[in-house]
């Protein structure tokens, strides 16, 4: 009796296995959240049951700037504003978990607004 083993298996057939293998995975539906990255409303990378979300820093330069010195740090980020530039940056966020069941560590940043309607429609007559 013959054990099975890797290499008992003919280089014909352990192809045609790997391409029913790859055909098998790819066909196989996987939920479209689970991976993904994007920049908007809020630059982040999405992997199984964890999404992180790193925003990039602004800053403004010239008169419309500003005139005043100032600084603040709150639960959304920090900011500063100088004579003449202005610049500031929003806190990461790290979800652990999917839809309902989540957990976010940091803000959380409004999802995309796609789909949602932006003002009232007048009834048609």
């Amino acid at each position: 009796m013959r054990h099975f083993s890797v290499n008992n298996i003919s280089p014909m057939k352990r192809t045609l296995l790997l391409i029913i293998g790859v055909l098998a995975l790819a066909g196989t539906s996987v939920e479209a959240a689970w991976f993904g990255a994007g920049v908007k409303p809020v630059p982040y990378v999405k992997v199984p049951f964890l999404k992180v979300c790193l925003p990039a820093p602004s800053a403004a330069f010239g008169p419309r700037a500003g005139t005043d010195i100032s600084g603040a740090i709150d639960k959304s980020g920090a900011n500063f504003a100088l004579p003449w530039a202005k610049g500031g940056w929003r806190w990461p966020s790290i979800t652990v978990g999917e839809k309902t069941n989540s957990l976010t560590i940091g803000p959380k940043y409004a999802t995309s607004k796609r789909g949602k309607a932006k003002g009232k429609r007048k009834p048609t007559k």
